[in-house]
């Protein structure tokens, strides 16, 4: 197993000290690239800082998406955007801590657990199709009761997020490959929190 952790403008506006969190035993880094704010697709503020100064610390690389889609269409705007940013910023860069589309929002819990998985299915359909294959994340609640994962191709890895001593979602099914747990909101790197995570 491999420790890691996954940032954003949040710890980057409190300057994150990436080579302590390596020196700590932290390998891979998941960094936010961008999110859906009203409507509207936006780089993170602090993603090209973050990036860089975990690239320099000598990290593996990764990347997430936060979406807020409620339609297919609004999923195909998020991936197109994620496809054209990626280009701009990573040409070149190996992603070996993956590329992730983050699905949590309230109205997505609300959309049903069937046309959820229809949206999330837009979005990676069009990434595959363009060559970048992309999990997913979500907390057990989501991934449990508000989406129907039976929809997702068993191609697609997920990165459930639940807090404790055990990944009780990858234990209630051991057949869908969860190669990334997020096992903590709560770690501290140089008096910052950070969330945690393992690979497997």
């Amino acid at each position: 197993m491999r420790y890691g952790i996954d940032v954003s403008y949040v710890q980057g506006e409190q300057c994150f000290d990436f080579e302590l969190a390596k020196a700590q035993g932290y390998d891979f880094c998941i960094v936010r690239i961008g999110l859906t704010y009203y409507g509207e697709q936006e780089l993170d503020e602090y993603f090209v800082q973050n990036i860089n100064a975990a690239k320099a610390a000598g990290m593996d690389l990764g990347i997430y998406f936060y979406s807020t889609a409620l339609t297919k269409e609004e999923a195909w705007q998020e991936a197109r955007w994620l496809l054209d940013t990626i280009d701009t910023y990573l040409d070149g860069v190996e992603l070996k801590a993956g590329i992730w589309y983050d699905v949590e929002t309230e109205a997505q819990k609300n959309l049903g657990s069937r046309q959820l998985a229809g949206v999330i299915m837009e979005f990676m359909n069009t990434m595959n199709a363009a060559g970048k294959y992309v999990g997913l994340y979500g907390y057990y609640d989501m991934l449990t009761n508000y989406l129907d994962v039976s929809m997702l191709p068993g191609y697609i890895p997920l990165w459930p997020a639940n807090y404790g001593k055990q990944n009780y979602y990858k234990a209630e099914n051991p057949d869908r490959n969860c190669p990334i747990w997020q096992y903590s909101d709560s770690g501290n790197v140089g008096g910052v929190a950070v969330d945690l995570d393992v690979m497997y």
